[in-house]
């Protein structure tokens, strides 16, 4: 009796072993196939489900699992994932890559100082990255963004001449020189803002001077009053000239924000996953990988069916 008790003990635990096999197998299968045919939010659910598995739970599938979370927008759950995917696997091959997503992914969520902080990482770790002008470019956006112009500026330069080629120079053109014109603009209220305090005190003045004139009607007053009336005038056309320059420098800023923008939205959309000239050919290898997974567990499965 003891015996058949055992036996039938192994038998269960032989059967559970085997069903968690074919369940976690399954999960990774399905997942596999949702992320080659690129259905990212089921292929997050199901390799969310696979790495559950203590077989499944490796570089690649949380790899794959990061990556789909950054295509189904998840971007909260593709941050804690990628922070988590760097102190279990600090030596895996993707770890550049999934710091740098980390830094655009900060960017992304508005937590510019940590972005700053997390690509300058990246830049100084790996300078040879095919990733570094892209992640100069966001640092330098994380910058703009903090209202830290001048320094935003030198960095916009800097892809700008050392990276001619990189898909980011159409944006950091934009940037810098949507900048300058930042500056002239403050320059000239600036100016106004002096102009306007000269005038407010040559007007006291003439005031001042046409009431004595009215009191002791003098020549002295006389000319002061006529000088006085003269710079007021002149203040006034300079008020009116900047004013003007003002007005004209916003219009063209707003003549050429809608282009800027898309510019700058092009150079942020161009691939939420590596944004780098190798984004397609490096999903294409992912997809491929599942794909072959696929292939070899369905291989698998007809060979026990036989």
């Amino acid at each position: 009796m003891k015996k058949t008790f055992v036996l039938i003990c192994a038998v269960c635990l032989l059967c559970t072993s085997l069903f968690a096999e074919d369940a976690a197998s399954s999960a990774y299968l399905e997942a596999c196939k949702a992320f080659s045919r690129g259905e990212w939010n089921s292929a997050e659910l199901l390799l969310r489900k696979a790495v559950a598995y203590p077989q499944y739970n490796n570089a690649d599938a949380n790899y794959m699992l990061i990556t789909a979370e950054i295509y189904a927008g998840d971007d909260v759950s593709a941050l804690k994932d990628s922070e988590a995917f760097i102190k279990k696997y600090p030596s895996s091959i993707y770890v550049p890559r999934v710091q740098y997503m980390r830094g655009k992914l900060l960017y992304g969520l508005g937590e510019y100082e940590k972005a700053v902080i997390v690509l300058s990482d990246f830049c100084h770790q790996y300078e040879t990255n095919e990733l570094y002008p892209s992640a100069l470019f966001y640092i330098a956006e994380a910058l703009y963004a903090g209202y830290k112009y001048d320094e935003a500026e030198e960095l916009y330069e800097q892809i700008i001449a050392s990276y001619p080629e990189s898909d980011k120079v159409s944006a950091s053109q934009y940037r810098v020189e949507s900048i300058a014109q930042r500056s002239r603009e403050e320059k000239l209220l600036y100016l106004l803002k002096q102009t306007g305090e000269e005038y407010l005190a040559a007007k006291e003045d003439y005031e001042k001077q046409l009431r004595l004139y009215n009191s002791e009607a003098i020549n002295t007053t006389r000319e002061r009053l006529l000088d006085s009336q003269a710079k007021n005038q002149e203040l006034e056309e300079q008020i009116r000239e900047l004013e003007n320059q003002i007005a004209e420098l916003k219009a063209e800023q707003a003549a050429r924000s809608e282009q800027e923008q898309a510019v700058i939205v092009a150079a942020q959309k161009e691939d939420v996953f590596t944004d780098s000239s190798s984004a397609d050919e490096d999903l294409k290898l992912l997809k491929q990988k599942a794909r072959l997974v696929q292939w070899l567990i369905d291989g698998e499965k007809q060979n026990e069916a036989k």
